[in-house]
Order: structure tokens, then C-alpha cells, then sequence
């Protein structure tokens, strides 16, 4: 299910490199906090690293526990249940478009929104090594998205369509994964790499099967132009660096 969002003023963000603590407000990012130890020395090591990290697998592996939240909120839904879902997407690298001598240009055309589920892209070795998170925060309700199912709560974005003028963009590694928290609008996966290339990422979320609860879209337009307005700035120099 879709609904169309006017962008008439020119928004440009310029893509920063993805942190835990810039995403936090959108979900989580899940990557590896100390890949310098190896999991032969936790115990030299052990008062260094995360709360969160108990060796396991006989000395061989590091854990690192509850690294992202996962929630089903479909007991809310319509349909009042859900599976979960692991799917696998091959992304083909964006044809950026030349934006001036140290950046590109992408045009962000839609976002879209999982309002009963979180939504986990792991990335899979590929020929492509990065990609770009682009999210917004919601707007208050409106006669735009009114008809639409949203679950109830304080800890979820709810109803409303996303803010534009707020909106977020980040340069991930393929050694991130990222959580999209419930309701967060985010753009679909943009894959980032020359030509003929491809970023694989499996993809963890609840799902009942029903559109209208599962993928909620919204398109951007700009009166007289075939493009929206909306644009998210890539520096080349960051890309080379990451």
C-alpha cells in the first residue's frame, strides 16, 4: 500500500559514515565492537571489551549477546499473527549520478515503512562493500497515512507520514548489518559500488502476509520535475577510505 508525498523545496543531506550512536533513534547497528581481539585471548582481554561479550564455543568464539532488538508487533495487526521470515536480497550496485568533483548524487524517490516488525539486512560477501542507509523520522498523524495500520505505543513511530526535512543518510561496510527499528521509515537497499556489482544481504522480519501490514510506501513528487527534490549527497573520498 502507497501514498504520494509533495516535496516542493529542494532537501539535500549529505551521507555520513554509519555509527551505532548516530543511528540509534532508527534501530541498531550490529558489528563486530573489538575485531582487534581475537577469541584466544578473552581472557587477557576480557576487562576491555562490551558488557555484553562471554567466550564460548570451548575458547573459540567471542558472543556478543543481544546485539540488536528484535519485536513482532503483529498482535496489533488486523491480521493478529505473523512468522518469521529470513529472505536473501541481491542488490545491484546504483548508478549514481556525478554531483560535482567530490561527490554523487542520489535521488531518493520513496521510502517505505515495517510498522509491526523490525527488519534485519546482514550483508553477505559480494562484490560490492558498501551501501547507503537513508531514514526519516515520522511526522505527526495525518489525513495521508490515516487509513493505514499502525501499532500503538511510545517506544514506535506510529502513524505519520516521514519527515524530510530530518532526514538521515549513512555509508555502511558490509561488516555492518542494521536493524530498522518498527515503523521507521527507511529507503529500500542501495548497494554502492562500480558497475556490474551486487551487495547480498540477508534479510530477517516478521511477516503475515498481508501488504497492507507488512510494507507500508510512500512515494516523493516535485510539481514540474520527473525527479523529487530530494537528494542524498555521497562523498567520493568517504567511499575510498571505508
Amino acid at each position: 500500500m502507497s501514498f504520494t508525498v509533495q516535496v516542493n523545496d529542494a532537501i539535500r543531506v549529505t551521507a555520513q559514515p554509519l555509527t551505532q550512536e548516530a543511528f540509534l533513534p532508527y534501530g541498531s547497528v550490529i558489528a563486530n565492537p573489538r575485531p582487534d581481539v581475537h577469541p584466544s585471548a578473552f581472557s587477557s582481554h576480557s576487562a576491555a571489551l562490551p558488557a555484553n561479550a562471554v567466550s564460548a564455543n570451548q575458547g573459540h568464539a567471542i558472543q556478543y549477546r543481544n546485539v540488536s532488538r528484535v519485536r513482532n508487533l503483529y498482535a496489533q495487526s488486523p491480521s493478529g499473527s505473523a512468522d518469521a521470515v529470513m529472505s536473501m536480497f541481491v542488490c545491484s550496485a546504483r548508478d549514481l549520478a556525478p554531483l560535482n568533483n567530490a561527490q554523487d548524487m542520489f535521488t531518493v524517490r520513496l521510502l517505505e515503512r515495517h510498522p509491526f516488525t523490525t527488519q534485519t539486512f546482514s550483508p553477505v560477501a559480494s562484490t560490492a562493500r558498501r551501501y547507503l542507509v537513508v531514514v526519516a523520522p515520522s511526522l505527526a498523524p495525518g489525513e495521508a497515512d490515516h487509513h493505514l495500520p499502525v501499532p500503538a505505543g511510545d517506544d514506535v513511530p506510529g502513524r505519520g507520514p516521514p519527515d524530510v526535512r530530518a532526514l538521515k543518510a549513512f555509508v555502511a561496510t558490509d561488516a555492518q548489518a542494521v536493524t530498522y527499528g518498527a515503523g521507521t521509515w527507511h529507503a529500500p537497499m542501495v548497494a554502492l559500488g562500480p558497475p556490474g556489482t551486487t551487495l547480498d544481504f540477508v534479510v530477517s522480519q516478521f511477516m503475515s502476509g498481508v501488504a497492507l501490514e507488512d510494507c507500508q510506501l510512500v512515494h516523493f513528487e516535485t510539481r514540474g520535475r520527473e525527479a523529487p527534490r530530494l537528494e542524498v549527497a555521497v562523498p567520493r573520498a568517504r567511499l575510498e577510505r571505508l
